[in-house]
C-alpha cells in the first residue's frame, strides 16, 4: 500500500479550554504527542501545523525526522487555514488530516480507512455522526489548496467530491478535549 501523509492542525490558541490543549498532559505524554505517536504508527510523516506557540511544538518534534513542522502565520484565521497550509507539503496520492485535540483515535481507524473503496473523501462514522481522522484524495487536496482561506470550509468543499463513510465500532472518532470540564472527566487519564 501507498504511504500518506497525515496533517495534524494545532495551531489555535485553546481558548475553550483555558490551558494551552496540545501541552496538556494525556495518558504519560501530552495530548499533541500522542496525536502525532498514533499517527506516526499508521502514516509515513505527520505534517504538523503550528501557529501559536509555535515554538513549543518545534521544540517537542525538532528531532523527529518524520515530523514537518509547518508554520501559519494566518493561524487566527481558523481551522481551515491550518489545514490549507499543512497540505501545501503533502507529498502522496492520499493524506489523512486529523485535529490535535483528539487524542482518544487508535492506529486502527488509520488501517481501516486505508482499506475503504475509492472516494475523495472516507470518513469513519459512528452513530450517523462522522468523525476523524478523515482521508483525502489528491483532487480533495487541490481544492483546499485553491481555496479561499477567509470564506472556505472543509464541509463545503467536500460537499461537492465522492464521499465514503465506514462504521467505526466505537465513539473514539469523535471524542475531543475542548472544556476544561471535559479534561477534568478523565480522571486518572489527566
Amino acid at each position: 500500500m501507498a504511504p500518506v501523509c497525515c496533517v495534524v492542525p494545532a495551531a489555535g490558541r485553546s481558548l475553550r479550554m483555558g490551558n494551552w490543549k496540545p501541552l496538556l498532559f494525556f495518558e504519560g505524554s501530552t495530548i499533541i504527542q500522542t496525536v502525532v505517536r498514533v499517527a506516526l504508527a499508521a502514516c509515513a510523516r505527520v505534517i504538523l501545523v503550528a501557529g501559536y506557540r509555535g515554538q513549543e511544538l518545534s521544540a517537542l518534534f525538532g528531532a523527529e525526522p518524520r515530523v514537518t513542522l509547518v508554520t501559519n502565520p494566518d493561524w487566527e484565521m481558523g481551522m481551515f487555514s491550518s489545514i490549507q497550509r499543512g497540505a501545501g507539503s503533502v507529498d502522496t496520492d492520499r493524506f489523512f488530516v486529523v485535529l490535535g485535540d483528539k487524542p482518544f483515535i487508535r492506529p486502527d481507524v488509520y488501517a481501516f480507512l486505508l482499506q475503504a473503496p475509492p472516494a475523495d473523501a472516507v470518513f469513519p462514522v459512528f452513530e450517523g455522526e462522522r468523525g476523524h481522522p478523515v482521508l483525502l484524495s489528491r483532487a480533495a487536496r487541490d481544492a483546499v489548496l485553491a481555496a479561499d482561506p477567509k470564506a472556505a470550509s472543509m464541509p463545503r468543499i467536500l460537499s461537492s467530491f465522492t464521499v465514503a463513510e465506514l462504521p467505526w465500532k466505537d465513539d473514539s472518532i469523535l471524542r475531543d478535549i475542548d472544556t476544561p470540564e471535559q479534561y477534568a472527566a478523565l480522571g486518572s487519564l489527566s
